[in-house]
């Protein structure tokens, strides 16, 4: 079943996190396709704290949606033991219609290849009945391809020399056998004796006749082996070049990658060199699957659902690629294209998981309580606890819904989310400064926007001193003109805004006096609607 992944944008927060595995949670409800909830950067100690409290593992990381060769290749492999014969392996081709067959060993590393080009070559060559001369091979292995029963001798032991066929008269015969030959005869005692007594290495006996005892006893004298074979006479030659092991005759020139190789690099691998497969081991050597030219031509492009955005320069690097399928979204649109049609739900609401609610509803499906705790966080913390501008009566009534799932007040677990976001006594005033700063070319001004969410700012303003210090080494080596730090508390529903640089322009902005650097700002807690517009016109 083809894998559909389900991811948000490039840095993402808990909104993006969440609604993608809820949603691929919804979506692998409708047993259509294998729904795989990913990630595109590293996760937040905000999102991190909402995983761990739900016992939800964190999404698979996905550096891009580019096909790899996982995505293609066949991972039931026809393959043969070390031990096998080439008539084992001829067998196998036939019985599953494949082309190429890796011998691996008891490690499943590969050894080698048979193919059907080796395989003519070897059939050329048993036209010619060439013997074992060049391949010495176990007893055992003849009498299997053969058939047959060993009578005289040890299956372990090798043999080697030319195979003849013993249909003349047997003092015409002789002429044409040496020591260590192998001899094929029918029920003809006479001709039986005379081979064995050239010191031939084994007598094969066709026609599946037991030989006498006389001639039983004669080969253990000699030291030669009996094998007896239904086949006829000129079967059991054309055999006997077919039971030599499938090592002496492999390919060790072929193509091999990983599962993570790109598709398009094993397609220029493949067509470049004429070859009709690659195979795929781990990174252990292990072998795991297979790709052909088939399924290289025939491949179709990664599909994907985004969340929580629809722009290219926020998603993964080739989505231009892939076939969008799916867009839940609460930004403007985006520029993407796409080949064929698609499902988008893009709406002014706070959060995308309010909107993938939504879909639990109109798909009829209840959300558990692990999904219903991801869908409270992601809407608790876009929303800044239902305290942003940005919320909406649909996140609000979401938020009810889910909170009955949850068994818990939301707004409670949504305060121990916040205060997990950061932990401000740990934490370098560098990184307070930094963690979740946005810059903004404001006309000729360069202005970097910073935002701390917490549920009491006082924990931060204990560290003005050393955050001032931060912030002035900041924004000297960044050439900002204007450089702020958003110290949002939730529940006094507004920001501690401390600045500096061009501080005037926020006095300037907001109305307010700077003391010691900052400012209390009622009822600010959006940076992109409360603050940068202000300061841009000030500006």
């Amino acid at each position: 079943m083809d894998s559909i992944y389900i991811f948000g944008h490039k840095k993402p927060d808990t909104d993006s996190i969440c609604s993608a595995i809820a949603y691929a949670h919804l979506k692998n409800t409708q047993n259509d396709a294998t729904y795989v909830p990913a990630r595109l950067g590293e996760i937040n100690r905000e999102t991190r704290f909402v995983l761990d409290t739900f016992d939800v593992p964190e999404p698979e990381f996905l550096p891009h949606v580019f096909l790899r060769v996982a995505d293609v290749m066949n991972t039931e492999i026809v393959s043969a033991p070390t031990t096998c014969t080439i008539l084992d392996v001829g067998r196998l081709m036939r019985e599953h219609r494949v082309r190429a067959v890796p011998i691996i060993d008891e490690s499943r590393r590969v050894q080698g290849v048979i193919t059907e080009n080796i395989l003519a070559r070897n059939y050329l060559k048993e036209l010619h009945v060439q013997g074992l001369a060049d391949t010495p091979t176990e007893l055992g292995r003849i009498t299997g391809t053969l058939n047959g029963r060993l009578l005289v001798g040890e299956p372990a032991k090798r043999v080697s020399g030319k195979v003849v066929i013993g249909a003349m008269a047997p003092d015409a015969m002789v002429k044409y056998i040496a020591p260590g030959d192998l001899v094929a005869v029918g029920n003809r005692e006479n001709a039986q004796e005379a081979a064995l007594n050239c010191d031939i290495s084994c007598l094969i006996i066709t026609g599946d006749f037991d030989p006498s005892p006389e001639i039983q006893q004669l080969a253990r004298d000699k030291g030669s082996a009996i094998i007896v074979t239904p086949h006829d006479t000129f079967a059991a030659a054309r055999l006997i070049n077919l039971s030599i092991s499938v090592l002496q005759m492999v390919g060790t020139n072929f193509i091999t990658v990983t599962p993570d190789t790109l598709v398009k690099e094993v397609t220029t691998e493949v067509v470049g060199t004429n070859a009709t497969f690659a195979l795929v081991n781990d990174d252990e050597g292990t072998l795991v699957g297979m790709v052909t030219r088939s399924n290289l031509v025939t491949r179709r492009p990664r599909r994907v659902i985004l969340v929580d955005h629809s722009e290219r320069s926020q998603s993964a690097e080739g989505i231009e690629k892939a076939e969008i399928v799916e867009i839940l979204d609460h930004h403007r649109l985006g520029g993407l294209e796409t080949a064929q049609p698609m499902l988008a739900m893009i709406a002014p609401v706070g959060c995308t998981s309010t909107l993938v609610l939504r879909r639990y509803k109109e798909m009829g499906v209840t959300p558990p309580r692990a999904m219903a705790g991801l869908m409270v966080a992601a809407i608790l913390s876009d929303t800044m606890l239902l305290k942003s501008p940005t919320k909406t009566p649909e996140d609000e009534a979401a938020i009810d819904y889910l909170g009955g799932i949850l068994g818990e007040d939301p707004l409670a677990f949504g305060r121990r989310m916040y205060n997990a976001k950061f932990d401000i006594e740990t934490l370098s005033p560098d990184v307070l400064v930094t963690s979740d700063l946005k810059v903004f070319s404001l006309g000729s001004k360069m202005v970097g926007i910073g935002q701390v969410e917490v549920a009491d700012k006082s924990l931060v303003l204990a560290r003005k001193a050393e955050i001032l210090e931060a912030m002035n080494r900041y924004q000297t080596n960044q050439h900002f003109d204007l450089l702020l730090l958003m110290v949002s508390d939730i529940l006094l529903e507004g920001t501690e805004l401390i600045a500096v640089g061009q501080t005037r322009t926020v006095e300037k902005a907001f109305g307010v006096s700077l003391k010691e650097q900052s400012a209390f700002l009622p009822g600010v807690l959006s940076r992109k609607k409360q603050i940068v517009p202000p300061i841009s016109n000030a500006l």
